[in-house]
């Protein structure tokens, strides 16, 4: 208890105490968050979504209301098993924090995922209450398990709950990765402040998130991504906005409207808002869940008065490695640098230890894993690392082409053709020829106010990369395709 104290001493006296008083109240959950800074003195902090505001108070007081109502009603409590179906809303972010205080394990599903996905789900877990927007409800009447609709969930309950159905509870959060075969893989991430306690500071610190009043998140809280971005918003007591779903003309219009200090989104998301050739009222922008290009990064750099940072981790592990905006002017297609915390091991295919800089399979460890045995961690990512301890991400290992005998990876050649000025989205894959030969196949985007030709952009392309990656075609698309987090 001595160490964390003395390292949220940072955050001042008031919230050391606050912080004590607050998981000896509710333990930790997510309720015991929440209560710890709804007493912001700030006159800003608060959650927004498109159709409601909730101060920090407002939603602590509305969470503890619908704790008492889905015990009440659905006898949820400790190790109860509770499935939240829903998009970013107020009403999804007070079902979580209450459905936590209650000491309930809360899965956290895509509400666009097809039949097949949830069947496997339903089927392998036992799940006590079901929570979402009364719209889908008929389609998991099938699975015999109740179902509470966010809008019969009433703002203030009045019926008196036993004073200690939120006291001193566990709770942990289980973040549905895609697995193998798209059948959900569960990730769990167990309530632990003493665990991410040194990570989140280097975050907050490599971020520069204390200069920050308002954050948007535009990612999903689905997504782990989007979670951890919530949880860290809501600590350090900031002005949350939530999109329900990603629109390019709103988001900007959002940023607009309330002088947005801090945008959290994906590669496309940033893209395609930078397309619309708007003055962006950003002064940071967070990106994850995806490559980011150095075509992109150059972008927002040359765009004034935007920082961009770019994070790396996994299902498994959370935030792994950050590249800050002076990391990504000296090396653009950086991931950045390890947070504290996490080790690292690179590994040849054959499993051996990889000492060189070469490129190898990557695997983490740390201590906020949700692998139980708390070891190193397969990311399934093939990565380098140079001499200034600088990761650079090279591709999924299942991605790895070998064409001529040669090792090919997709990202390297999509970052070799954004440096042409005409593409605005490039994906590279592989694809068999008449001879049954691998050979390469890129799918392309050009910009708007562009002109493009196969030939005038393959005889470009020549004497950039070895011509074992010259693509044997080429398909120009109308526009990018759907990023999974949109």
């Amino acid at each position: 208890m001595t160490g964390t104290v003395f390292k949220l001493w940072h955050f001042g006296l008031r919230k050391i105490i606050q912080t004590i008083a607050s998981v000896n109240k509710h333990g930790f959950t997510l309720l015991a968050l929440l209560d710890s800074v709804r007493n912001t003195n700030s006159g800003e902090a608060c959650l927004q979504d498109e159709h409601e505001q909730l101060t920090y108070s407002g939603l602590y007081a509305q969470s503890v209301s619908t704790a008492a109502f889905i015990h009440n009603k659905y006898s949820i409590a400790s190790k109860s098993k509770v499935a939240i179906i829903s998009a970013n809303s107020l009403p999804f972010i007070k079902s979580l924090f209450a459905a936590s205080g209650l000491g309930a394990d809360i899965f956290l599903l895509n509400p666009n995922q097809n039949k097949e996905y949830y069947s496997h789900f339903f089927g392998t877990q036992k799940i006590d209450l079901i929570i979402s927007k009364s719209s889908i409800a008929e389609h998991f009447t099938a699975y015999k398990i109740p179902f509470l609709s966010f809008n019969t969930i009433p703002k203030y309950y009045s019926e008196i709950a036993a004073p200690n159905i939120t006291r001193r509870k566990k709770s942990a959060v289980i973040i549905l990765s895609s697995g193998s075969k798209g059948k959900p893989k569960p990730e769990k991430r167990k309530l632990a402040a003493l665990k991410y306690l040194n990570p989140l500071l280097d975050i907050i610190e490599k971020l520069e998130l204390r200069k920050h009043r308002s954050v948007l998140i535009s990612v999903p809280i689905f997504h782990g991504y989007g979670f951890a971005a919530l949880l860290l918003s809501v600590f350090m007591g900031k002005k949350i906005y939530l999109t329900n779903k990603f629109d390019a003309q709103k988001t900007a219009a959002i940023a607009a409207k309330n002088d947005i200090d801090c945008w959290i989104a994906v590669p496309l998301m940033i893209q395609k808002v930078l397309g619309l050739k708007e003055t962006i009222n950003i002064k940071s922008i967070i990106s994850g869940g995806d490559t980011l290009s150095a075509a992109l990064i150059k972008n927002i750099q040359q765009t004034e008065g935007i920082k961009i940072f770019n994070l790396y981790g996994t299902s498994e592990t959370g935030v792994c490695t950050i590249a800050t905006d002076e990391d990504l002017r000296k090396h653009p297609n950086t991931i950045g640098k390890v947070i504290t915390g996490v080790k690292t091991r690179l590994a040849d295919n054959d499993g051996s230890i990889n000492m060189s800089d070469k490129t190898g399979l990557l695997s983490i460890k740390c201590s906020w894993s949700s692998d139980d045995k708390n070891g190193y961690v397969a990311t399934g990512d093939l990565v380098s690392k140079n001499s200034d301890g600088y990761y650079f991400y090279k591709g999924r290992n299942d991605d790895m082409i070998i064409i001529g005998g040669e090792n090919v990876y997709p990202v390297e050649l999509e970052n070799s053709i954004y440096k042409h000025p005409a593409i605005a989205w490039v994906k590279a894959s592989s694809t068999i020829d008449e001879y049954r030969s691998v050979k390469m196949h890129v799918d392309i985007v050009i910009h708007s106010n562009s002109s493009l030709e196969t030939e005038e952009f393959l005889s470009w392309l020549s004497g950039r990369v070895p011509n074992y990656m010259i693509p044997k075609s080429v398909n120009f698309l109308d526009q990018v395709r759907v990023s999974k987090l949109m």
